[in-house]
């Protein structure tokens, strides 16, 4: 049976831009990600591994909203203030200006060519593919005038303006693509104090299973295992602040 070159066209449109919604984070990374609740984390493990990493995957839907690499374990860099480090809030305004924009060709890429490929044919697309190129070049002028929020010299933007213009599902995760590449210096742990009360529920808790997961791991390394430990009974004591916390009545005979 013979695949149609629309169909196939499709996919790669599909395939493309699903590229953008996957992250491969290392064992003692995790992603931070704008939804519709507030700041929510995501975490690697070892159920499945690429390479090496554990892909993170990412709301298909919301390619507006940005989202952040760091690391967690490192109990000494943990801020105790409230307050988003790092360039977070710069970074997330200016997607919010880019939002709109990153939505338009969202729709017209990922959603308008595919449909109209498969409805009227690759000639009957011509209108759709057009206007997709429109609202790409209209994001990247946009863009344009918030190079410093991203941290973007010349050179680096007009790479990513070519790459935008010749494979527009690229685009439309772009947000997601500057974001991920703003330093994050600070242990991811130290985000969960501005986060609403169910998203620092999730991160603490999934913070803290992850760290139990690698301090068995690293049973042997009494070094690695005390530190892992220090961290593990800082993500406790956050974990109390809130009525229904994880037990840590193991605190003590851990450590």
């Amino acid at each position: 049976m013979m695949i149609s070159s629309e169909l196939e066209i499709v996919a790669l449109i599909v395939a493309l831009y699903g590229s953008t919604c996957v992250v491969l984070a290392c064992a003692d990374e995790g992603v931070l990600q704008q939804s519709l609740r507030g700041m929510r984390l995501q975490v690697a493990d070892d159920r499945l591994r690429l390479a090496g990493r554990s892909p993170l995957w990412l709301n298909p839907l919301l390619p507006m909203r940005p989202a952040f690499r760091g690391q967690w374990g490192n109990v000494d860099s943990v801020a105790a203030a409230p307050g988003l480090a790092a360039r977070i809030p710069e970074v997330t305004a200016a997607s919010m200006v880019l939002a709109p924009y990153v939505f338009a060709v969202f729709l017209c890429t990922v959603v308008g060519v595919p449909l109209s490929l498969l409805l009227v044919g690759a000639k009957g697309s011509v209108p759709v593919i057009g206007l997709a190129y429109f609202t790409v070049v209209a994001l990247l002028v946009r863009l344009w005038f918030l190079r410093g929020e991203f941290l973007l010299d010349g050179r680096r933007f007009a790479l990513l303006a070519f790459e935008s213009i010749a494979c527009p599902p690229f685009a439309a995760g772009l947000v997601r693509r500057l974001s991920l590449a703003v330093p994050v210096t600070e242990d991811l742990a130290s985000f969960v104090i501005d986060m609403t009360e169910g998203c620092r529920r999730q991160a603490i808790e999934a913070l803290m299973e992850r760290c139990g997961d690698m301090k068995e791991f690293f049973a042997d390394d009494p070094r690695t295992f005390a530190l892992l430990t220090r961290y593990w009974v800082r993500l406790a004591g956050m974990a109390g602040s809130y009525p229904d916390a994880p037990a840590t009545a193991a605190v003590s005979e851990e450590t």
